[in-house]
Protein backbone atom coordinates (compact mmCIF):
# COMPACT_ATOMS: atom_id res chain seq x y z
CA UNK A 1 0.00 0.00 0.00
CA UNK A 2 1.42 3.34 -1.03
CA UNK A 3 0.94 6.13 1.48
CA UNK A 4 1.00 9.84 0.89
CA UNK A 5 4.53 11.15 0.53
CA UNK A 6 5.71 12.93 3.67
CA UNK A 7 8.83 14.43 2.10
CA UNK A 8 10.04 15.65 -1.27
CA UNK A 9 12.29 12.61 -1.41
CA UNK A 10 9.22 10.36 -1.16
CA UNK A 11 7.47 12.44 -3.84
CA UNK A 12 10.30 11.66 -6.25
CA UNK A 13 10.57 8.00 -5.23
CA UNK A 14 6.86 7.41 -5.84
CA UNK A 15 6.73 9.19 -9.23
CA UNK A 16 7.09 7.34 -12.52
CA UNK A 17 5.63 10.07 -14.78
CA UNK A 18 5.01 13.80 -14.75
CA UNK A 19 1.31 13.29 -14.01
CA UNK A 20 2.14 11.01 -11.05
CA UNK A 21 4.65 13.61 -9.88
CA UNK A 22 1.92 16.27 -9.90
CA UNK A 23 -0.39 14.06 -7.85
CA UNK A 24 2.36 13.13 -5.40
CA UNK A 25 3.42 16.75 -5.00
CA UNK A 26 -0.19 17.69 -4.24
CA UNK A 27 -0.38 14.86 -1.68
CA UNK A 28 2.85 16.10 -0.06
CA UNK A 29 1.31 19.56 0.21
CA UNK A 30 -1.68 18.01 2.01
CA UNK A 31 0.68 16.21 4.39
CA UNK A 32 2.57 19.46 4.96
CA UNK A 33 -0.55 20.86 6.62
CA UNK A 34 0.10 18.45 9.49
CA UNK A 35 3.47 20.04 10.29
CA UNK A 36 3.00 22.06 13.44
CA UNK A 37 6.55 23.37 13.84
CA UNK A 38 9.23 24.85 11.65
CA UNK A 39 11.54 21.89 12.28
CA UNK A 40 8.84 19.39 11.23
CA UNK A 41 8.30 21.34 8.00
CA UNK A 42 12.05 21.62 7.35
CA UNK A 43 12.45 17.86 7.84
CA UNK A 44 10.24 17.26 4.78
CA UNK A 45 12.85 18.86 2.50
CA UNK A 46 16.07 17.77 4.20
CA UNK A 47 16.78 14.57 2.25
CA UNK A 48 17.74 14.88 -1.39
CA UNK A 49 15.18 13.41 -3.78
CA UNK A 50 16.48 11.17 -6.57
CA UNK A 51 16.77 12.83 -9.96
CA UNK A 52 13.67 12.32 -12.04
CA UNK A 53 15.20 13.28 -15.39
CA UNK A 54 16.43 9.68 -15.61
CA UNK A 55 13.03 8.18 -14.71
CA UNK A 56 10.73 9.82 -17.28
CA UNK A 57 10.99 12.25 -20.23
CA UNK A 58 9.76 15.39 -18.40
CA UNK A 59 11.74 14.53 -15.27
CA UNK A 60 13.93 17.62 -15.55
CA UNK A 61 10.78 19.75 -15.12
CA UNK A 62 9.91 17.81 -11.96
CA UNK A 63 13.48 18.21 -10.66
CA UNK A 64 13.16 21.98 -11.04
CA UNK A 65 9.84 22.01 -9.14
CA UNK A 66 11.37 19.97 -6.29
CA UNK A 67 14.26 22.42 -5.95
CA UNK A 68 11.90 25.40 -6.07
CA UNK A 69 9.57 24.03 -3.40
CA UNK A 70 12.50 23.10 -1.16
CA UNK A 71 13.97 26.61 -1.30
CA UNK A 72 10.58 28.30 -0.98
CA UNK A 73 9.57 26.22 2.06
CA UNK A 74 12.94 26.77 3.72
CA UNK A 75 12.47 30.50 3.31
CA UNK A 76 8.97 30.33 4.82
CA UNK A 77 10.18 28.45 7.92
CA UNK A 78 13.30 30.63 8.29
CA UNK A 79 15.76 27.84 7.62
CA UNK A 80 18.65 27.50 5.22
CA UNK A 81 17.57 25.71 2.07
CA UNK A 82 19.19 22.31 1.54
CA UNK A 83 22.21 22.39 -0.76
CA UNK A 84 20.68 19.81 -3.12
CA UNK A 85 18.03 22.40 -4.09
CA UNK A 86 20.70 24.60 -5.72
CA UNK A 87 22.20 21.95 -7.98
CA UNK A 88 22.45 23.15 -11.60
CA UNK A 89 20.30 20.26 -12.79
CA UNK A 90 17.44 21.49 -10.56
CA UNK A 91 16.88 24.38 -12.99
CA UNK A 92 14.60 24.03 -16.01
CA UNK A 93 16.31 24.61 -19.36
CA UNK A 94 13.27 26.34 -20.87
CA UNK A 95 10.79 28.61 -19.09
CA UNK A 96 7.88 26.72 -17.54
CA UNK A 97 4.57 28.50 -17.20
CA UNK A 98 1.88 27.20 -14.88
CA UNK A 99 -1.03 25.40 -16.48
CA UNK A 100 -3.61 27.84 -17.74
CA UNK A 101 -1.06 30.57 -18.44
CA UNK A 102 -1.66 30.41 -22.18
CA UNK A 103 -2.87 33.98 -22.55
CA UNK A 104 -0.35 36.85 -22.57
CA UNK A 105 -2.10 38.45 -19.58
CA UNK A 106 -1.72 35.30 -17.44
CA UNK A 107 1.90 34.97 -18.50
CA UNK A 108 2.62 38.54 -17.40
CA UNK A 109 0.98 37.80 -14.04
CA UNK A 110 3.06 34.65 -13.69
CA UNK A 111 6.25 36.54 -14.54
CA UNK A 112 5.42 39.28 -12.05
CA UNK A 113 4.17 37.19 -9.14
CA UNK A 114 6.23 34.00 -9.17
CA UNK A 115 8.25 33.63 -5.95
CA UNK A 116 12.01 34.12 -6.30
CA UNK A 117 12.75 30.43 -5.61
CA UNK A 118 10.65 29.51 -8.64
CA UNK A 119 11.95 32.27 -10.91
CA UNK A 120 15.51 31.16 -10.14
CA UNK A 121 14.61 27.76 -11.60
CA UNK A 122 12.85 29.17 -14.68
CA UNK A 123 9.38 28.35 -13.31
CA UNK A 124 6.70 31.01 -13.57
CA UNK A 125 3.46 30.66 -11.66
CA UNK A 126 1.18 33.41 -10.38
CA UNK A 127 0.69 31.68 -7.02
CA UNK A 128 2.29 28.91 -5.01
CA UNK A 129 0.22 26.69 -2.79
CA UNK A 130 2.13 26.26 0.47
CA UNK A 131 -0.42 25.27 3.15
CA UNK A 132 1.89 25.74 6.09
CA UNK A 133 0.44 26.83 9.42
CA UNK A 134 3.13 26.69 12.04
CA UNK A 135 1.91 27.62 15.47
CA UNK A 136 3.64 29.02 18.51
CA UNK A 137 4.33 26.54 21.27
CA UNK A 138 5.04 22.86 21.25
CA UNK A 139 4.60 20.74 18.13
CA UNK A 140 1.47 18.61 17.96
CA UNK A 141 1.83 15.01 19.07
CA UNK A 142 0.09 11.95 17.76
CA UNK A 143 -2.40 10.03 19.88
CA UNK A 144 0.16 7.22 20.19
CA UNK A 145 2.81 9.63 21.55
CA UNK A 146 0.31 11.08 24.04
CA UNK A 147 -0.66 7.61 25.29
CA UNK A 148 2.98 6.61 25.68
CA UNK A 149 3.77 9.79 27.65
CA UNK A 150 0.70 9.35 29.86
CA UNK A 151 1.62 5.73 30.62
CA UNK A 152 5.15 6.78 31.58
CA UNK A 153 3.79 9.58 33.77
CA UNK A 154 1.51 7.07 35.53
CA UNK A 155 4.47 4.71 36.14
CA UNK A 156 6.51 7.53 37.68
CA UNK A 157 3.54 8.60 39.85
CA UNK A 158 2.92 5.07 41.14
CA UNK A 159 6.62 4.54 41.87
CA UNK A 160 6.78 7.81 43.83
CA UNK A 161 3.67 6.83 45.88
CA UNK A 162 5.16 3.40 46.67
CA UNK A 163 8.41 5.04 47.81
CA UNK A 164 6.44 7.45 50.04
CA UNK A 165 4.47 4.56 51.51
CA UNK A 166 7.66 2.61 52.22
CA UNK A 167 9.20 5.66 53.92
CA UNK A 168 6.06 6.13 56.06
CA UNK A 169 6.08 2.45 57.07
CA UNK A 170 9.75 2.72 58.03
CA UNK A 171 9.04 5.86 60.08
CA UNK A 172 6.05 4.23 61.77
CA UNK A 173 8.14 1.14 62.58
CA UNK A 174 10.77 3.33 64.31
CA UNK A 175 8.21 5.17 66.43
CA UNK A 176 6.25 2.05 67.24
CA UNK A 177 8.79 -0.80 67.25
CA UNK A 178 6.36 -3.51 68.31
CA UNK A 179 3.44 -2.09 66.45
CA UNK A 180 1.62 -1.31 69.72
CA UNK A 181 -1.41 0.82 69.48
CA UNK A 182 -1.79 3.66 71.91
Amino acid sequence: MITRPKSLKEVAEQSASLSEFGLNLRDWLHELRRASSRSQAAATIADEPPKLREKFPQGSVADAWLGAYAEHLAQKVHRIAPTWAFAPDRVAKDPIFDAGADSPTLRVLALAHAPAAFKRRNIFTPSVNLPLRVRAGRPMKSLEEKRKNNAERQRRFRKARLEELAALRKLFARKHPLGKKR
